[in-house]
């Protein structure tokens, strides 16, 4: 949808991220005294005069640079122009005076004093600056709405063949939210393995989202637009806790599948950052809060400067955000791994103090107040009395922007980020498992310390001598980007260049030194001590502190990984967003994009050569690549009714995209659109899409891991019954030793989309808009390296004997499972969304905005020969290779309301109830649903200008996250759930 205009030189039709005028145009005369029904609903002063234009029929032509930075009141309702346009105007600084009896202009307002100096306007005469500038005459021309996230062509809003919703500053300032993670974790198309700071074991102080539920690298990721690097170790997709959400100005979600668009990653959809530009003035503002229990202080801290320069403008932002930690124990859902009292399971570990002994007649034993007994199924060690639930996380950045006017055709913008993040996750003490590691550790008979006269092979010690392990995480991001755009007659050429840098370290003490416990238990003769031969014996045979300090010298060392990804990119287009047509004004944008990838995490010597004990050894992981790709994107009126109230309307896009490590792809995407009724309009689309694999998956050395996995054989009623279960394995184990590894010949995953949609604005109510999306996706060659597909594929059919180790007595070894093109998956569903803004009252402003997300299927299958698992409504823990929660229905439901000063706001979140597998057993279980309230209420001040004090409740009533039995984190699903509980929090700001 485009609305007349007329025009000033070409830069007119500049979207809002250009510093240049916007004209748009109408026929009704401003004096006229008709009411008109408005509902101007736009976070911006730019966007809200649009669409005042827009609702009134009325001319208007204002900079954008004057505009863009300014928040704008909702009106919803009857009234005049004039009325309309002082409400909008209000506080601004900015006044409009009527041009030739028929254009609005939007001027800025100058005070004068007696000398002609710029002062107070109290003491002096108010002048209009005359910029912009108007001379009478012009001919007419289109104006456009703002490109948004799955289009190189601007639209208006609720006019794409795909929906987008739009994050804005505003709201994310109303959610309370302190990180980016944090704040998409409820929106209702986001599901499954996303991560955060509450995933501690087996976290790494990062973020992700994931859409649709499926992978993080199935999302991809944009700033301003483009492409960021990855996690720094060697990760498959950016980390969100890298974008300080002081500097956002509005996030875009396009939810639909977009490769023909932005190229590979974009099969679930796209998630778009942008970064607040032209703020004017100063702002500090502090944040606290803390959960109820008294934990999880929380404190942000935030400085910007913003102002114009001649023929541009400049921005900084700063800020420091602290997060403290909530330890598993202080909640009563996470207190201990052992849930059976809540209906869980026992999920405590068999690696005990002291130690559980098999000898070689099969007996297992346990030390007991002095004397060995039999073990039993309750001599289990409770972990999570020493774990973080949260991890405590620091993060300062900085974040600056500059843009600059070259002429009435040219301008360019700089900007650069710089971040720095420390997350520090508590683990309980290290464990042994002799006969389950890849390093070879058996109790000598002679060892000193050994009681039964015997070789041990199968003992299980929880080293509470040494200290808890300590995980750190380290990362520095260094983003720059420069862009130089103009115009030629009507063509808008961008050039852009982006270099960005991810930079982690991971440090883990009082590992063990496997090696040296290799020796420390062998023949008493080959361990003489550490002034004969450099080693000390161990002894795994006491009770609680029976290791020596010189022993736990001996055994501890710490783990330290170090890598980073780097990414390059040079990007043009051409764009040209006034074809004349036989139906109306078309649409066309042509470009190509070069980019540069490389990765690399190196492990120190221990970890590399599979040296040590309670964290992941792996080897080194080092690749790159370089990416060519040329994409064309065309939106064409196909037909519009004499009375323009109804039209036809495609768009098409075409990227052909060439890697140097795997080839070539080329994906289309159409969308359709039929504008069935001034209030009515009806979408569709389709889109191929692609998923490269990353340097990661390409390239990862073989990685060594004790995986959460669920051992067929180790349930009675399956042993005699399944061709690979000959013999009951042990049912207290649930860790399994794993060997993972990267694969060079993977090719990519590929993606079919499907959208259909209706989208309804009825005039009869102003301000109401509701929209009914269906999607689907359906996904092949999915990049997999299942060890549980391993585990069950040689339990039920006796296969995978080459991938699969099991000893004499049944227990499972050593599972290997490289990455392999093996599965796929289909997922569909309903978007469903309602935004209305009642008319303004005496009791003030109310706004409603609610979403939910529907997924009727997630059918996934492992590969070719294994059945489809529809995964709709179900949860299975990524530690156990599964795929999250995936609820059948995600909603929330907010409510604003303002009033003179007062703005406050109500949200309610919504997650469906799950099944879950009980740990050990076929049988299954639910998950609760899950509902929780905030609230937040702010004012600001008479007294000084500018001044803001804001309090809010998270999780008003206190809801405590329902157990899920299977999760591997604190009993809960965390990526879905949250630990907090009611969490209550405070800002004050004052901009100036």
């Amino acid at each position: 949808m485009v609305t007349c205009g007329f025009s000033i030189p070409a830069l007119a039709i500049q979207d809002s991220a250009s510093a240049d005028p916007i004209i748009t145009s109408g026929s009704s005369p401003t004096s006229s005294p008709a009411n008109f029904n408005f509902a101007i609903t736009a976070p911006t002063l730019s966007r809200a005069l649009i669409q005042f234009s827009q609702q009134s029929d009325q001319a208007i032509v204002f900079s954008d640079r004057l505009t863009r930075h300014i928040p704008a009141p909702p009106f919803i309702g009857e009234g005049t122009v004039p009325e309309v346009m002082g409400v909008l105007l209000r506080g601004s600084g900015l006044s409009w005076e009527l041009v030739d009896g028929r254009i609005i202009a939007v001027l800025e307002t100058r005070c004068l004093s007696a000398t002609g100096d710029a002062s107070n306007c109290a003491n002096s005469e108010q002048v209009h600056s005359q910029y912009p500038v108007y001379d009478p005459g012009l001919e007419e021309t289109y104006t456009y709405g703002s490109r948004v996230t799955g289009s190189r062509i601007r639209h208006q809003k609720y006019g794409q063949a795909s929906p987008v919703d739009i994050i804005t500053a505003p709201d994310i300032e109303l959610s309370g939210a302190q990180t980016i993670g944090e704040l998409l974790k409820f929106v209702p198309a986001v599901s499954g393995n996303s991560t955060s700071t509450a995933i501690s074991n087996g976290g790494d102080g990062t973020a992700t989202v994931t859409l649709r539920g499926l992978p993080s690298s199935n999302t991809l990721v944009l700033i301003n637009g483009k492409r960021v690097a990855n996690d720094g170790l060697a990760g498959d997709s950016v980390d969100l806790n890298s974008i300080p959400p002081a500097a956002v100005e509005r996030i875009e979600i396009l939810k639909a599948g977009a490769s023909a668009i932005y190229g590979s990653d974009a099969i679930a959809g796209v998630i778009n950052v942008i970064m607040k530009k032209d703020f004017h003035g100063v702002l500090l503002e502090a944040f606290y809060g803390e959960a109820d229990a008294g934990d999880l202080q929380t404190q942000t801290h935030t400085l910007q400067y913003g102002t114009g320069i001649p023929n541009g403008s400049f921005f900084i932002s700063g800020s420091i955000y602290e997060q403290d930690s909530i330890l598993s124990r202080d909640r009563q859902v996470s207190s201990s791994a052992d849930t059976r009292g809540l209906g869980g399971a026992d999920l405590r570990s068999s690696a005990t103090v002291p130690a559980r002994v098999t000898l070689a007649g099969g007996d297992t034993l346990i030390l007991d107040k002095g004397s060995y007994r039999a073990a039993t199924d309750e001599d289990l060690f409770d972990f999570q009395a020493f774990t973080t639930a949260v991890v405590p996380l620091e993060r300062a950045s900085v974040y600056s922007n500059i843009s600059y006017d070259f002429n009435e055709r040219v301008s360019g913008g700089l900007e650069f980020q710089y971040l720095e993040t420390d997350a520090e996750s508590t683990l309980a003490p290290t464990p042994v498992f002799t006969a389950f590691e890849q390093t070879p550790l058996s109790i000598s008979s002679t060892n000193i310390f050994n009681p039964f006269g015997q070789n041990i092979v199968d003992l299980r010690r929880r080293l509470v001598e040494l200290p808890v392990r300590q995980q750190r995480d380290e990362s520095k991001v260094t983003r720059f980007g420069a862009t130089l755009e103009g115009l030629i007659e009507t063509w808008n050429w961008e050039l852009s260049y982006d270099w960005s840098r991810s930079e982690a370290a991971q440090n883990t003490t009082n590992l063990v030194n496997a090696n040296n416990l290799q020796r420390g238990l062998g023949p008493s003769s080959e361990c003489r001590g550490a002034a004969l031969d450099d080693c000390v014996a161990v002894n795994l045979f006491g009770p609680a502190g029976s290791l020596a300090p010189d022993q736990v010298a001996f055994l501890s060392v710490d783990g330290e990984v170090s890598g980073y990804y780097k990414l390059s990119s040079i990007n043009g287009n051409i764009t040209n967003e006034v074809l004349d047509l036989p139906y109306g004004k078309g649409a066309l944008a042509l470009g190509a994009e070069y980019r540069t990838e490389s990765t690399s995490k190196r492990p120190s010597e221990l970890i590399a050569s599979i040296g040590t004990l309670g964290g992941t050894n792996f080897e080194p992981t080092r690749g790159d690549r370089q990416i060519s790709e040329l994409y064309a994107e065309a939106i064409l009126p196909l037909w519009e009714s004499q009375n323009s109230t109804t039209s036809v309307e495609i768009e098409a896009a075409l990227r052909y995209s060439n890697y140097s490590d795997f080839g070539e792809t080329t994906n289309p995407k159409f969308g359709f659109k039929f504008q069935a009724a001034p209030g009515l309009l009806l979408r569709a689309s389709y889109a191929e899409g692609f998923r490269a694999p990353s340097l990661n998956e390409l390239y990862q050395g073989n990685s060594e891991e004790q995986a959460f996995l669920n051992d067929p054989c180790a349930q009675a009623s399956n042993v005699g019954v399944l061709p690979g279960c000959l013999l009951q394995a042990d049912p207290t184990r649930n860790q399994f030793l794993t060997i993972t590894g990267g694969n060079a010949q993977l090719n990519p995953e590929t993606a079919i989309s499907h959208g259909l949609g209706i989208v309804w604005t009825p005039q009869s109510l102003p301000g109401l808009v509701a929209s009914i999306d269906y999607f689907r996706i359906d996904q092949d060659n999915v990049v997999d390296s299942s060890a549980q597909f391993a585990v069950n594929q040689n339990a039920f059919t006796g296969q995978f004997t080459d991938q699969v180790e099991r000893d004499d007595m049944g227990n499972l070894q050593l599972i290997t499972a490289n990455n392999l093109n093996v599965g796929s998956r289909r997922v569909s569903g309903t978007d469903l969304s309602l935004t209305y803004h009642h008319r303004k009252r005496r009791w003030g402003q109310l706004s409603v905005n609610s979403s939910a997300t529907y997924i009727s299927e997630y059918q996934s299958k492992l590969d070719a020969s294994s059945v489809r698992l529809d995964l709709a409504g179900t949860f299975r823990d990524e530690a156990s290779e599964g795929l999250g929660g995936i609820p059948e229905w995600k909603g929330q439901l907010g409510l604003r309301w303002s009033r003179e000063r007062w703005l406050g706001n109500y949200e309610m979140h919504y997650v469906s109830s799950l099944k879950e597998l009980i740990p050990g057993s076929m049988d299954s279980r639910s998950i609760d649903s899950w509902i929780i309230h905030d609230l937040q209420l702010s004012y600001s001040f008479d007294l000084l200008a500018g001044l803001r004090w804001a309090v809010g409740i998270d999780n008003v009533l206190d809801e405590e996250a329902p157990l899920a039995t299977s999760a591997f984190n604190d009993n809960i699903d965390g990526r879905t759930h949250e630990l907090k509980g009611r969490f209550w929090y405070t800002k004050l700001s004052q901009r100036f």
